[in-house]
Order: C-alpha cells, then structure tokens, then sequence
C-alpha cells in the first residue's frame, strides 16, 4: 500500500511505530514546523485525522478520545509556546493514566536559544508529568534512524504499561518542510498487550487470612470508568452481607445494596464521631475520591489494616493508614474474597440505617428546595430516561452529582486526575467525536467561558449536549469555607463574568437554549434531546440562593 508523505525518514518512522502500538486516532493543531507530520498522518491509511486549532483544546480532545476508546491517542503541534499549551492535558492524562502521545515539531537544536522565532527548550518539557520522554535526532543517517527506532519503541511501551500514561516526542526539522514522496505502507498484524507487574500471587494468603479474622470490612471505590464485571463482583460481596461497599456515583457502581451517597454519609459521621461504623479492614481501589468528607473521616478514624488494589505499582496512602500495596487486577482480589468467611451482618446494617436516614433527609430536603443549582440536578435525573455519558466539569457539578444515588442510566466521567476545570469541555466533545453514543456535559459558566475553544473546530459532535449552570460566577467559592468570610469574595476569588453565551453560540454557530425555572428546564432538556446537532442549554440560577440551600444541605446531613 502507498501513501504521499513527508520525505523525511524519520517522520516515516514515527508513523510506522505509531501504528504499531496501536495509535489510530490524530489531533492535529495547525502549524508549519509541524508540517512534515501534518502532511503525512493526514495522507496515511492508517490513521483518522481531526483539526482541533486550539493546542490546549487539542489535547484535552485528544485525553477525551484516548479514555473513551481505552486506546492511545496522538496529539500533534508545532514548535514553541504551542507545545507548552498541551501541558494541562497531559498533567491531567498523567494523574488519570490515560495515554496521550504528544508530538510536538521543533526547531533544529542549533538554534535554540538563538533568538530565532518559536524556538524554545522542548526537551523534557513535560519531565514531570509524563511517563517517557524522547527527542529523535535531527540527522537523516542510518545509525540515527536505529537510534530513534529505538528511542521510540521503548517510549511508546511506556504509555501502554502500568501504569499507563502520556508520552513526549520531541521531533526537530531542518527546512524544507513541504517536500514529499511516495512511501509503502504494511499493515502490522497483532496488538500490543501489556503485562501487569502482580504481586497478588504474593501476597494473597496474607490479604485473605486478614480479612478472615475480621468482622467489619469496607471496600470504597474511587473514580471509576466503567467496568460491568467489577460492578457484579462488588453486588455480590454486598448482597452477601459480608461487606459494606462504599462507591460514589462517580465510580460507575450501582446496585441494591451498594451506599453511593458517601459525602452525606462521611458529614454525619464526622460531625457524630461514632465509631461504630469504623472499619476494621478497609480495601480501596479505582482512582481518586471525590468526597472531602469521605477522606476526612477515613483519615481521623484509621482502620487497623488498609489494602490499596490497583494495576499501578505506585505506592498511594491517601488515607494515611496503608498497610499494604496489592499490584494487580481488582476483579482477582473481589472474586478471592467472597470466599472468605460470613461476616457479622450488623456492621452492614449499621451502614444501611444510617444511608435511609441520609435518603429520607434528602428526599424531605427536596420538596422544600428552591429553584437553584441543587434543585437542576435534581430535576435532570428525575427527568432522565435513557442512557448517556455524562461529563462532570469542575468544581461544583460533580459535587453536585455526587449528591445522588448513581443514576441507572448514567455513565459518568469527569477530569478528576488534576481536577481542573480549564478542559472540561474539550474532553467531553473528544469523547463524543469517537462514541456515537449520547453523551451530555454538566458544567458551570465559568469552566465553559474558559473552554470555549472547544467549539472552534470543524469535528464537533452532533451527540455532544451541553448544559450549562450560569450562576454569574466561581459559586465553589461560595461553597467551601473561608472565601465567603472575606471582603475580597465577589471581586477575586468568585470570578464574576459578564460573558454573554448565547453570543459566544452565535460566534461559533452552536444551537443555543436558555432556562430560568423548572418549566423551562424541562422543556429545553426535551430540546436538548431531540436536537439533531450539538445544543447548548444555559440554565440561569442566583448565585446566593445557590449557596445557601447547598449548605443548608449540608447542615442537615451534619445532624442526623
């Protein structure tokens, strides 16, 4: 097979180990250095390229599409301060351990520091937020051409391995950068597996012998993609009474008996201090949680053994009382512990009281609720029907959605690695440009105004459905403690904006609604879901009431 590309042996190169480790999928950003690159992955069979001109939108596309499809995915630009707008996707692929492959153009290094236009210190730019890091030579020797095979072979298997991750490679060119040739192109067979690094087999006798000997065991469950078969063995663990199974909505677990509501769950039993829901084993996996709350208590309460399960090998004691490290598949570990002895159900009846009275709380608190940013979720899971991913923005709305029992129908994702909320947007439109599969994002004025460039593309998704909270400002501030008890609340920590939406719709020419209470909220997301191309829905709540019945909330989980 032909294909027209760069006549650069070196870009040929990139692109044979590209495929080979499986990259299928390219955001490129426009550029000229970067123009070799360009030219051949958007000629070449094996690849399907996007335009994303934003680089810090391109990556966070790129982050959306490589989570989503659960594969590497390739984000291209040029030289200079566009290479450094990639780095907040990849800090965020870094802490999620999603692969992005970045492939940044470069100027040749004899003229950097050389006052010569968009040329920087590429070079271990990201050394501290990525899992590999090569620069391939300049040269167009054969030796170099082995080297830089090399170089990126090893590169590439670390963004495949655990744990996985983002990869630089920094590739430089001489002029000319346009010049072309016709190159044969082998299909590769076989896929690159990976090898888990377990030390299950290890120390499994120990880990089964310490559950064995206690009575009050908790499993809490992090941020989570998600995963049926670990959603059935946690079901059974819980339904077998012989564990309590503690996982927020947002680590993709739903069941009968599993407690999804662990920040109203933690408030009342940090402000009680009852100890008698303390475990005396707790067993965690999945990434972070999201629950203040929950780390609060597990920290001030340490259980006498704590088990971390995960892939990566690295070492994480997010609750200060880890015992030991288990590196290797979770669906092993849950399938060995239904195994062990029957526990005493009390401890789970215990947990099961107090999350009916935390639901009660919350369903009385309903009816009196309102119109606010509380009562939109609310009223958008009540209202919803059918399946969707849904993307949480940063910081209130997945907050706010881990208010509520995990929704059936409901996939969740959120940018919970770093937690900010500069490619929220960006992430949930790459999702949806690969999916096809109903996919709606919950984000607030701000985290939308700051990602606006999202929209600036010719590849934005018909089933991507946006709504956005526009309570005039940062209300996060209103919400945590500190930022309201000082003068400067409203004129720096809030951010207050005057952006007009409906403008910034019309200037990227997206479908714009608007709602101001329940009704209309109802009505546009009716719209919403029957629009045939990607829809805003701007939903308009007061900044102040927000916050207060927010607290109020919180004070009644407090009291229970």
């Amino acid at each position: 097979m032909q294909y027209t590309g760069s006549n650069k042996p070196v870009v040929k190169l990139l692109l044979e180990q590209c495929f080979i480790h499986g990259i299928k999928q390219v955001v490129i950003a426009p550029g000229s250095r970067n123009a070799p690159l360009i030219i051949s992955f958007a000629n070449h069979p094996g690849f399907t390229c996007y335009s994303i001109p934003d680089e810090r939108s391109a990556g966070f596309y790129a982050l959306g599409m490589a989570r989503q499809l659960n594969e590497p995915v390739a984000v291209v630009c040029t030289s200079g301060t566009a290479v450094l707008n990639l780095a907040p996707a990849l800090t965020e692929a870094y802490y999620q351990e999603i692969p992005v492959i970045a492939i940044t153009a470069d100027r040749p290094p004899e003229w950097i520091d050389q006052e010569d236009g968009q040329t920087i210190r590429q070079e271990f730019i990201f050394q501290n937020h990525i899992r590999s890091s090569v620069s391939l030579p300049s040269g167009l020797q054969d030796c170099d051409l082995m080297n830089a095979r090399a170089m990126l072979d090893q590169a590439l298997v670390k963004a495949h391995g655990y744990p996985k991750g983002p990869v630089h490679i920094n590739v430089p060119f001489h002029e000319p950068l346009y010049e072309t040739q016709s190159w044969s192109f082998e299909v590769q067979t076989g896929v690159f597996e990976p090898q888990i690094k377990s030390n299950y087999a290890e120390v499994k006798s120990e880990v089964l012998q310490q559950v064995s000997l206690f009575q009050k065991i908790l499993i809490i469950v992090g941020v989570k993609l998600p995963n049926k078969e670990i959603e059935q063995w946690l079901n059974r663990l819980a339904d077998n009474k012989k564990f309590v199974v503690l996982a927020p909505a947002s680590a993709n677990i739903r069941g009968a008996n599993i407690l999804n509501l662990a920040e109203a769950l933690a408030l009342s039993l940090n402000a009680n201090q009852d100890l008698s829901l303390k475990p005396d084993v707790l067993i965690s996996f999945g990434g972070p949680v999201v629950s203040k709350a929950t780390k609060q208590w597990l920290r001030s309460i340490k259980p006498f053994i704590h088990f971390d399960v995960d892939e990566n090998p690295e070492q994480v004691n997010t609750y200060e009382s880890l015992s030991l490290k288990i590196t290797g598949n979770p669906i092993l570990v849950l399938h060995d512990l239904l195994a062990t002895p029957e526990k005493n159900m009390e401890y789970q009846k215990l947990w099961q009281v107090l999350n009916q009275k935390v639901v009660d709380k919350q369903t009385e608190f309903n009816t009196t609720c309102p119109w606010s940013d509380y009562s939109i979720y609310q009223i958008f899971f009540d209202w919803l029907t059918f399946p969707v991913d849904l993307h949480l923005a940063n910081s209130t709305p997945v907050r706010y959605a881990e208010l509520f029992n995990k929704h059936p129908m409901i996939n969740y994702f959120g940018n919970r690695g770093t937690s900010g909320i500069d490619g929220s947007t960006s992430t949930a439109a790459g999702a949806a440009l690969v999916s096809g599969k109903a996919t709606w994002l919950l984000t607030g004025d701000i985290a939308f105004v700051y990602d606006s460039n999202a929209f600036w593309n010719r590849h934005l998704p018909d089933n991507l459905k946006v709504i956005v909270i526009n309570n005039q400002g940062g209300n996060i501030f209103r919400l945590i403690p500190g930022p309201d008890s000082t003068e400067q609340l409203e004129s720096f920590f809030e951010t207050r904006q005057t952006a007009q939406i409906e403008k910034l719709c019309q200037a990227f020419q997206v479908n714009y609604l608007s709602a101001n209470n329940k009704d209309e909220l109802i009505q546009g997301l009716e719209q919403l879901k029957n629009s045939s191309t990607c829809t805003i829905l701007e939903v308009f709540t007061d900044a102040t009431i927000s916050a207060g019945q927010f607290k109020k909330l919180y004070q009644q989980y407090r009291s229970l």
